[in-house]
This record gives C-alpha cells, sequence and structure tokens, in this order.
C-alpha cells in the first residue's frame, strides 16, 4: 500500500477573527492517489487548499508531510506541492505566448533544460499551440498550461482547483484523464478541489466533503447519498439538478438551496453514491 505523504491535523481557519470558515478539518493523501474535495461554495474548500499551498497560514492545526510537520521546515517546501489556480485566474489580454509564459516560469526556478517546455507541452497534449497567444486558448488549453507550470519541478503533490470548471464534459474527461497520465507517469499526489460529483467520485480514490465545521473523509466506496445531503443541506435528487446547471452553458454558483423540497418519492438512481437503506 502506499505511504501517506499528506496529512493534516485539525486544521482551523478563520478570517479576520470571525467565525471559523474552517474547524478541525482533518485528511490524509497516499503517494499517487487522488483525494476529490466536495462541498458548496463557501464551505471552505479553496480555503483549505490555500492553506495547504503555504498561501494561507492555518489558525491551529498541523499539517505533515511526509509525517513531518511542514512547520519544522525552515521555509515552507513549496518545490513539494504545486498549486493550479483556475484559469480564470490568467490575465485574458496578457499579450504573451505559451512557450514565453512557461520560460518565464522555469527561469524563476533557475532550470537548465532547453527540451522541457516541448517536455510539458506534449505532457499535457498541446504541443501545437507553444506560440500561441495565451488569450487565443480555450478554457480547457489554458488549463493544460496551467498543469504544464505546475509540472516544472515535478512536485510531489498537485492541488487543483476547480481544474473542469467551464470545460463541457469531454474537455472534462480529458484534463481528468491527463491528471490520471501524471499520477503514473510520476507517482504524484492529487487534491482535487471540484463542484462536478460524478467526475470526482469516478477519479478520486477517496473524497473529503466539506462545509466549514462539517466534514467527512474516507474512501469513496463510503460515501452515501444522506453524507451529501449533509453537506450541502440540499436532497440528494435536487443536487443532481444543481449539478446539471453548474455543467451548462451558462453555469450559475450554488451555495444552500432556497428551493421547495417537497418532492415526489425520489427515483433518480446515481452510478456512484451507495444509499443506506
Amino acid at each position: 500500500m502506499n505511504e501517506v505523504i499528506l496529512r493534516a491535523a485539525k486544521i482551523s481557519y478563520s478570517y479576520d477573527g470571525n467565525d471559523p470558515i474552517l474547524k478541525d478539518i482533518s485528511f490524509s493523501l497516499r503517494r499517487g492517489e487522488s483525494l476529490g474535495v466536495l462541498g458548496p461554495n463557501g464551505g471552505g474548500k479553496s480555503t483549505l487548499m490555500k492553506i495547504i499551498a503555504g498561501l494561507l497560514k492555518a489558525s491551529s492545526g498541523e499539517i505533515f508531510f511526509n509525517e513531518k510537520s511542514l512547520t519544522a521546515y525552515a521555509h515552507y517546501p513549496f518545490h513539494l506541492f504545486s498549486y493550479v489556480p483556475q484559469s480564470s485566474e490568467l490575465n485574458p489580454t496578457m499579450p504573451v505566448k505559451v512557450k514565453e509564459f512557461l520560460d518565464f516560469s522555469i527561469s524563476l526556478f533557475k532550470i537548465k533544460n532547453p527540451q522541457l517546455i516541448d517536455e510539458l507541452l506534449d505532457l499535457v497534449g498541446i504541443s501545437h499551440k507553444k506560440n500561441s497567444l495565451l488569450s487565443m486558448l480555450s478554457g480547457g488549453e489554458k488549463q493544460r498550461v496551467l498543469i504544464a507550470r505546475a509540472m516544472i519541478q515535478k512536485p510531489q503533490i498537485l492541488l487543483l482547483d476547480e481544474p473542469t470548471k467551464g470545460l463541457d464534459s469531454k474537455g472534462q474527461d480529458q484534463l481528468l484523464n491527463l491528471i490520471e497520465t501524471i499520477k503514473k507517469r510520476d507517482g504524484t499526489a492529487v487534491m482535487i478541489v471540484d463542484h462536478n460529483i460524478n467526475q470526482i467520485i469516478k477519479s478520486c480514490q477517496n473524497i473529503l466533503c466539506l462545509n466549514r465545521n462539517y466534514h467527512w473523509h474516507d474512501h469513496k466506496d463510503f460515501l452515501t447519498k444522506n453524507i451529501l445531503e449533509d453537506i450541502y443541506h440540499c436532497e440528494f435528487e435536487h443536487l443532481l439538478i444543481h449539478e446539471k446547471d453548474l455543467n451548462a452553458e451558462n453555469p450559475h454558483n450554488h451555495h444552500f438551496c432556497e428551493h421547495d423540497h417537497d418532492l415526489a418519492p425520489a427515483t433518480t438512481s446515481h452510478p456512484f453514491i451507495r444509499r443506506k437503506p
């Protein structure tokens, strides 16, 4: 069995001393495996990701890498992690070519490998876009460029914040297949925040369900519709409707469901979620 590479122990966080957005969150991630993070907007998913990436400091709790507390490092070991934000964080007007964007990032790490850009673009499957402007790429292509940049130092843990946002089902499948390729090639552990329940459960061995003070963490086979309803405060059949809306051409954010739940007995089935008897 793969060893635990990342472990979070009772992580809490609050903004400006207000009510905690995260409270006593614990989970683990094994080398070469994926952990999918599900939950409503405002539930603390991206905050947790930034704490692990070293962009925010937890109010309390500890994070361990190979069972060594990250507080024991003289400097935060950024080289161990690569954080990939949503592709929307790329400036759409930036007049920069793909190769220039990657070359700048490589120079920051002082890596001397003239073939590295070609190797990275070949890995993510967009070698033909090497001389294209970032502003002219599709959402999926931009996400692949961000993943290519994240793999410059061959990180041991890849942190992805909603990598499939704005992609159609085909684009989602292609991107998650790419992530699987990276896992197998380098033994990289992957942590994915996403709203797409189907894709996350299909592609990740373990699931972390998160909503501020409430969380659930275990193997995906033990995830039930009751747990998802507790996390989202929304009946599961209604949740599937919201998921379809999020994947539609004009997606909207889903937080807490405000619809009436006076529904007929549920007949909707789901290929990945167990139902308690």
